[in-house]
């Protein structure tokens, strides 16, 4: 008798462990979108977009615009979505040695870039553009976002896509700065997860 107690305590213990188990697993889910880490906010990243609408941070491209009115622009699943013919906008702040990464999402056909050193005040185009790859051939639509990143620090820019650097730039006036563009040409993008940090002098 004692035996077969031990036994069936032994049984009760283990199934508690693998519901336990399971459970976490379960409800532990997919990381949530749009906000920063303890490990990003120890290392000085920012939000760009926190899920809200109008995205705060992001205004029209016209020069000396604070407003967003751009045409084509909403939210629908965690993600800042721009509908075939939406309109560009730009960030309220400029920058110039910074790290900026961007989780995006193109629909089959769609075409966009993010555009850097953007300059809507000056005569003179100092930007710079990114174009956005559309992901390997055969990738499902659910697990086609990914993740454009730009750095930008002394003469050195980097473009890295899904942690690889895809091109190399070199920036010959360092005290450059300008605004970073959002700029849809074609077919639906999704944006999120958009965060910068930015560089001190040295």
């Amino acid at each position: 008798m004692r035996r077969f107690t031990f036994k069936v305590s032994a049984f009760v213990a283990i199934s508690l462990c693998i519901v336990c188990v399971c459970g976490c697993s379960l409800f532990r889910g997919k990381p949530v979108p749009n906000v920063l880490s303890a490990e990003e906010e120890s290392l000085g990243w920012g939000l760009l977009w926190g899920g809200e609408f109008p995205p705060s941070a992001w205004a029209d491209v016209r020069a000396g615009s604070t407003n967003f009115t751009a045409v084509g622009w909403a939210v629908a699943n965690d993600a800042l979505v721009a509908s075939a013919g939406a309109e560009p906008i730009r960030t309220k702040t400029a920058f110039c040695d910074f790290d900026v990464k961007v989780d995006y999402r193109l629909a089959p056909g769609a075409s966009a870039s993010i555009i850097y050193f953007h300059n809507a005040e000056t005569n003179v185009d100092t930007s710079v553009a990114y174009e956005l790859a559309q992901p390997p051939p055969g990738t499902e639509y659910e697990d086609a976002w990914q993740t454009a990143r730009i750095v930008a620090r002394r003469k050195s820019v980097t473009h890295w896509l899904d942690g690889r650097i895809v091109d190399r730039k070199t920036r010959e006036d360092t005290e450059l700065s300008g605004r970073i563009m959002l700029a849809p040409r074609s077919g639906n993008v999704e944006f999120r997860n958009m965060k910068v940090r930015v560089f001190g002098k040295w």
